[in-house]
């Protein structure tokens, strides 16, 4: 995808990576979100020339990114469509229309997430909203667009986890709060699940020689509206560090380096985990640790296994 993008300053995951962007023309990226790194994301894939088309659940604020993009770079690709990441008839409808409306899809970026809300909140299927948005409906976004991402011949699935991404149990119950509601371990259960569907599909893509590379790859901490929307113990408690130590934090448009060196870069792994290289909180993309459990193919197969179940699609080509 192009040659002189994201190269290397030396050895791979020993030294940072730059980050410009090789010229996207002619190719279709779906960026999931509408503020934040999601708009970050959209903004650069749109300056580099994608058609770019933005999802989210605010219309308004939808709008107002694709306006903010346009206006930076006259001429640009870029809408928004409506999508409700916790709403299975949302993902679906959708899918229909970008399979009438697109032949293939380039880049999907699945970035959109929800942080440690103060109550519990559930699908109609009874999953668990962080693990609904986080994760689970982005597998099924991904499914129902899988076609389209075949049919580009070398599309990439971009997913983003966290550095809280080591809940204290592995259970699968805690995606639907089977065992009582814990803000923290939810999303640190919907976080590591999103880099265990990554590293599964681009094993079971390149088993099955399906052409599709996937990425999993962490902002560090950004400075997003995700730290403001819920008051439980754990989320107060980084508020307060974050305004004793507010340089720790890096702005929304570096945050967004790590997903955007995953969705372009050639030198880029499919199965592979980015995030930024000073400690894991801030600076240029560079390979990220994955914890043992994202490792372990059998726990990555009861994750996948759970989620067909529960959204009633699988990833066949």
């Amino acid at each position: 995808m192009g040659a002189a993008i994201f190269g290397y300053n030396g050895v791979m995951g020993n030294k940072a990576m730059k980050n410009r962007l090789p010229d996207l023309g002619g190719r279709t990226a779906v960026v999931t979100g509408t503020g934040g790194i999601g708009y970050e994301a959209a903004f650069a894939l749109a300056g580099a020339g994608a058609d770019v088309i933005i999802a989210g659940r605010n219309a308004q604020e939808g709008a107002r990114a694709a306006e903010s993009i346009r206006a930076a770079f006259p001429g640009a690709s870029v809408r928004f469509e409506p999508l409700d990441l916790m709403d299975s008839g949302s993902i679906a409808a959708f899918c229909g229309r970008m399979e009438e409306g697109l032949k293939s899809l380039h880049i999907l970026m699945c970035i959109a997430g929800l942080m440690m809300p103060d109550d519990l909140k559930t699908t109609e299927e009874g999953v668990e909203s962080q693990f609904a948005v986080n994760y689970l409906g982005h597998f099924a976004l991904t499914a129902g667009l899988f076609p389209l991402l075949k049919a580009a011949g070398c599309a990439r699935v971009v997913t983003v986890s966290s550095i809280a991404n080591r809940p204290v149990r592995f259970d699968l119950r805690d995606a639907t709060a089977a065992r009582g509601y814990s803000a923290s371990v939810s999303y640190a259960l919907s976080k590591l699940s999103c880099l265990m569907f990554a590293i599964e599909l681009a094993r079971r893509s390149e088993e099955g020689g399906w052409g599709v590379f996937a990425y999993g790859v962490h902002p560090g901490l950004a400075r997003t509206r995700l730290f403001h929307r819920s008051h439980g113990f754990t989320m107060t408690l980084l508020q307060c560090i974050f305004f004793i130590l507010p340089f720790i934090r890096q702005s929304a448009k570096n945050a967004a380096k790590p997903a955007l060196f995953a969705a372009a870069s050639r030198n880029a792994v499919s199965g592979g985990y980015y995030g930024p290289w000073f400690l894991g909180v801030m600076g240029p993309p560079r390979r990220a640790l994955k914890p043992l459990r994202a490792k372990n193919p059998a726990l990555r197969k009861e994750l996948w296994d759970l989620s067909v179940s529960l959204t009633g699609k699988d990833i066949i080509p």
